[in-house]
C-alpha cells in the first residue's frame, strides 16, 4: 500500500489481461476463462477491443446500451450535469434533476402510476419493491401479508432476497439460509418441450397456477406477485397473450399487489414502451433499470400507485417511506435518464419495432429447422435462440464472435438484443452470422 496516487499509464491489450486475472472478478464467468473480450471503446452499434478489433454489438452489453454507444445528446448532458450538480441526497431536501424526472415517468405511465423511488440497479429496484409492498400492507392494518410469489423460472436480481424469488439453485447454493416469506409459481412453459422430450400434448401451467398459490399459501398472507412480461435470464420467454390480464384479475381478487419487472424488457426493448402495455394493464408497482439510463450511470426506479405511496404518510415510526439510498435520485443519473426518454421519444422506440419485427422474422426464416435449433422466439428487439446443446450454444456464441457479432448465450439459449438504434443492414448483418455459425457447428456434440 501507498501513499501516493499514481495515474495508471495506457496499457496494452496483453497487459490488460494479466491485470484482469489477477485483480478482477466476473459476474457469473468461471474463473480463468481464456479469450475473454476486452472492450475500451464504442460508438453507435460497434465496440473495440483492446487490439483494434471492432465488433457488432447484438447483446447491448448487458440488454443495458440501449442507445449504443458514445450518444451526443447523452455525453453533453453528462458534462452540462456534472459540471452544474452531481448529486444531492433527498433524505430532508430535493434536487431538480430527480422532480422532473419523477414527473416524466408519471406522465408517461399515466395515472395512478405517479410516484417513483430511484435507486442504483434493477436488484436495488426490485429489492425496495418488496419492501414497500410489505411495508404497505403493514399500513393498511395487513400485517400478515408478506409473502411474494415470482415465476420459478423469473430472476429479479442477486441481492439475498432477490435470490430467494428463483428456484435456480445457480443464485442461491452456497449462501443461504435464504429469508422466507418467498414462494413460486409454475411458470407457464410446456416442461416437455423445455426438456425436449417427445410428447403428444404440451401442457402449460397458466394463470390459474397463481390464484392455486395464493389459496395455498392463504391469501391474507400474501402481499404481492412479481414477474418480467417476458422472462430474461429464464431464456427469453415471451409470457402467453392474456396471462399479464388474468394475473391482475386474479390479484386484485384476492387484495395481492401486481409488481411487474420490467428492467429488462421496459423503455423500447419490446417495440412499446414497456411490455405490458400490449396487456392493457397497470401494476401497482413496476421497476425499471438498464435502459432508463442506456447504461451511462447506474440507475433505477420503483414507480408505484398513488395508493401505495400514500399510505407511508401514515407510518406511526417516521410517517413516511423507510427506505432508500446515499445515491436515491443523483441528479447526473436523474438528468442522463430525462435525455435517454427524450432520444427514445425521438423515433426510437419507433424503430425498436420496426427492427424487432425484422429481427424475429429473420431469425425464425434463417435459423428454424437448422440442425440443433430447438425454437426460435422473441419480442421486438429481444430475441432468442434455442438450441438442443449448451455446447452448440457455446459454439454459435464464438463463431459469431469470430465474425465480429457478439451475441449471448445462458445455457442452451443464446440471446440477441442489440441497441435500440440498430439499422436492417446490422440486424440482417446479425441474422447472417448466426446462421453461417449454426451450420459451421456440431448440433450433437460427442458427450
Amino acid at each position: 500500500m501507498t501513499d501516493t496516487f499514481v495515474a495508471p499509464r495506457a496499457r496494452t491489450g496483453e497487459e490488460l489481461a494479466e491485470l484482469d486475472r489477477r485483480h478482477l472478478l466476473h459476474p457469473f464467468t468461471p474463473v480463468g476463462v481464456s479469450e475473454q473480450l476486452m472492450i475500451v471503446s464504442g460508438q453507435g452499434c460497434e465496440v473495440t477491443d483492446a487490439h483494434g478489433r471492432s465488433y457488432l454489438d447484438g447483446r447491448s452489453g448487458q440488454y443495458n446500451a440501449t442507445l449504443g454507444y458514445g450518444h451526443p445528446r447523452v455525453l453533453a448532458t453528462l458534462r452540462e450535469q456534472s459540471a452544474k450538480l452531481m448529486t444531492y441526497a433527498l433524505l430532508g431536501a430535493s434536487n431538480e434533476a430527480a422532480v422532473l424526472l419523477a414527473a416524466k415517468l408519471a406522465e408517461l405511465y399515466g395515472e395512478p402510476l405517479t410516484h417513483s423511488l430511484f435507486c442504483n440497479s434493477g436488484s436495488e429496484a426490485n429489492e425496495a419493491a418488496i419492501r414497500i409492498v410489505r411495508m404497505y400492507h403493514a399500513m393498511r392494518g395487513q400485517p400478515d401479508r408478506t409473502t411474494v410469489l415470482s415465476l420459478a423460472e423469473g430472476y429479479h436480481g442477486t441481492t439475498i432476497a432477490m435470490s430467494a424469488l428463483t428456484a435456480s439453485p445457480l443464485l442461491w447454493s452456497g449462501c443461504g439460509p435464504l429469508p422466507g416469506g418467498f414462494a413460486h409459481v409454475p411458470t407457464p412453459r410446456c416442461v416437455a418441450c423445455a426438456g425436449g422430450a417427445a410428447h403428444d400434448e404440451c401442457v402449460v401451467p397458466g394463470p390459474e397456477a397463481l390464484e392455486e398459490a395464493i389459496l395455498a399459501q392463504g391469501a391474507e398472507r400474501v402481499a404481492a406477485f412479481i414477474v418480467e412480461p417476458v422472462l430474461g435470464v429464464g431464456g427469453i420467454r415471451p409470457l402467453p397473450d392474456g396471462y399479464l390480464r388474468a394475473v391482475r384479475e386474479i390479484c386484485d381478487r384476492h387484495g395481492v399487489l401486481l409488481i411487474l419487472d420490467e428492467i429488462t424488457t421496459g423503455l423500447g426493448r419490446t417495440g412499446a414502451w414497456f411490455a405490458h402495455q400490449r396487456e392493457g394493464i397497470r401494476p401497482d408497482v413496476i421497476t425499471t433499470a438498464k435502459g432508463l439510463t442506456s447504461g451511462y450511470v447506474p440507475f433505477a426506479a420503483v414507480t408505484m400507485t398513488s395508493t401505495v405511496a400514500e399510505a407511508f404518510a401514515g407510518d406511526p415510526m417516521l410517517g413516511g417511506l423507510r427506505h432508500g439510498h446515499t445515491t436515491s435520485g443523483h441528479a447526473l443519473g436523474a438528468a442522463v435518464a430525462l435525455t435517454v426518454l427524450d432520444v427514445l421519444a425521438d423515433g426510437v422506440v419507433a424503430n425498436a419495432a420496426a427492427a424487432g419485427e425484422r429481427l424475429c422474422g429473420r431469425l425464425a426464416e434463417r435459423l428454424g429447422g437448422l440442425p440443433g435449433v430447438r425454437e426460435v422466439r422473441g419480442v421486438g428487439l429481444l430475441a432468442a435462440v434455442e438450441f438442443d446443446s449448451f455446447v452448440q450454444a457455446t459454439q454459435v456464441v464464438a463463431a459469431c464472435r469470430a465474425n465480429g457479432v457478439i451475441v449471448r448465450s445462458e445455457g442452451t439459449v443464446l440471446s440477441v438484443a442489440p441497441p435500440l438504434i440498430v439499422t436492417a443492414e446490422q440486424v440482417d448483418r446479425i441474422v447472417d452470422a448466426l446462421h453461417a455459425a449454426v451450420l459451421a457447428t456440431d448440433p450433437a456434440p460427442a458427450a
